[in-house]
């Protein structure tokens, strides 16, 4: 079983989403590292053990996180450094999807679909753990998945039926979403910052690019979940 948790990040170009997915039997020892690293950045940098990092804030040079000045520069090496972290932990994966910034709610519902689907191959089931915000619309469309959920044939029909959609329900994932305040989370905290790496890939700012921040996505390679799209190179889920 996983625990995903699911956080995402706007502008007024586009919106992404992305789920950080721990297995259930390494849920505590990552846990343990997850505290470990944020006692690093206490020790090198005197960011605060139970400081919230919200990622446009953290690279903006918003926000005191530190008892000390910490510079923009220093701030997204230290970005960089925690999506490197991320992508070392112990059978963690990632997805991603991309939208339109009025079409959140689906980007939500295809997400849900392909983890569903690829829980399906692990032989697996899931908890979603949501940052607060959307709770009534997203478990409204959570509960209306279990039970009609259309997918459409990637062959345009279904062969066996002919028909252009067939009701799939959710069945991998337990539970309504649980939300979260993400100040109470290290891991949707650290799902914020894999979201927001994604949304200066896709959307770049000139201001963020001459820090890197357009690249810094890449780090998160070995984690992603790439048969969630076989469109994208990265398996990004897109409409």
């Amino acid at each position: 079983m996983h625990l995903f948790y699911i956080d995402d990040s706007k502008e007024a170009r586009g919106c992404v989403f992305s789920a950080l997915g721990i297995p259930v039997q390494q849920w505590t020892p990552t846990l343990e590292e997850v505290r470990d690293f944020r006692r690093r950045l206490r020790r090198e940098y005197g960011i605060y053990i139970h400081k919230e990092l919200h990622a446009w804030k953290f690279v903006s040079g918003r926000g005191r996180i530190s008892d000390r000045y910490v510079s923009k520069e220093t701030r997204c090496e230290i970005f960089r450094t925690a999506l490197e972290f991320v992508a070392s932990l112990p059978g963690a994966r990632l997805f991603n999807a991309v939208f339109p910034r009025k079409q959140d709610e689906r980007a939500f519902e295809w997400l849900v679909n392909r983890v569903n689907r690829t829980l399906h191959a692990w032989e697996s089931y899931a908890l979603l753990i949501c940052d607060e915000g959307k709770e009534v619309i997203y478990t409204r469309r959570f509960r209306r998945m279990r039970a009609y959920n259309p997918i459409p044939s990637r062959f345009g029909v279904w062969l066996d039926t002919g028909e252009l959609t067939r009701n799939i329900p959710i069945d991998r994932i337990v539970e309504d979403p649980v939300f979260k305040p993400s100040d109470q989370s290290y891991f949707l905290q650290l799902a914020d910052f894999a979201a927001y790496a994604l949304l200066r890939r896709e959307f770049t700012l000139e201001s963020k690019s001459r820090l890197g921040l357009n690249r810094a996505f890449e780090v998160l390679e070995p984690i992603l979940v790439k048969e969630a799209s076989r469109k994208d190179p990265y398996g990004i889920i897109r409409p």
